[in-house]
């Protein structure tokens, strides 16, 4: 079970419909005393009221949380067909690169909107899963990995 600390960074997934396959940034406020593998969370970007000044707190099971990913070893040279995650609607989102635009840009299938958008490629990483307390490659990224060498 992940331990996470007051103060702690870390990327919050939903099962709720409409966000599934997405990851929200936020701030660990607290471990709950009663129930331990539970956590206060306040959003970066998601607010509690209509006028955007509030920020949202949610209490999440620690399976629905992560540390932030690390950055990238190296650039990332995206392509057509790269499984990604995409910045979009404050949340990083499942999708799948469809096309390549010019100035570095990418049209991306999001699968949580069904829809295509196109992205700057400071909006796109390769996904990665949270295994066991460490960070592991996607199968499609090891094997596109494989490719390349």
């Amino acid at each position: 079970m992940a331990q996470f600390k007051p103060g702690e960074r870390v990327e919050v997934n939903s099962n709720d419909r409409g966000f599934r396959g997405s990851w929200y940034a936020g701030t660990v406020v607290r471990r709950e005393a009663k129930n331990t593998n539970r956590y206060v969370v306040e959003y970066d970007q998601l607010y509690a009221d209509e006028s955007g000044e509030k920020l949202l707190q949610e209490t999440l099971d620690w399976v629905q949380l992560r540390p932030p990913p690390p950055p990238p070893e190296k650039k990332v040279q995206f392509k057509v067909e790269d499984e990604v995650e995409a910045f979009y609607s404050d949340g990083w989102w499942e999708g799948a690169i469809i096309a390549e635009h010019s100035g570095g840009k990418f049209a991306v299938f999001l699968r949580g909107f069904d829809e295509q958008i196109v992205l700057e490629e400071k909006d796109l990483r390769l996904p990665v899963q949270w295994v066991k307390g460490k960070w592991e490659p996607r199968f499609e990224q090891v094997q596109r990995e494989k490719e390349v060498s």
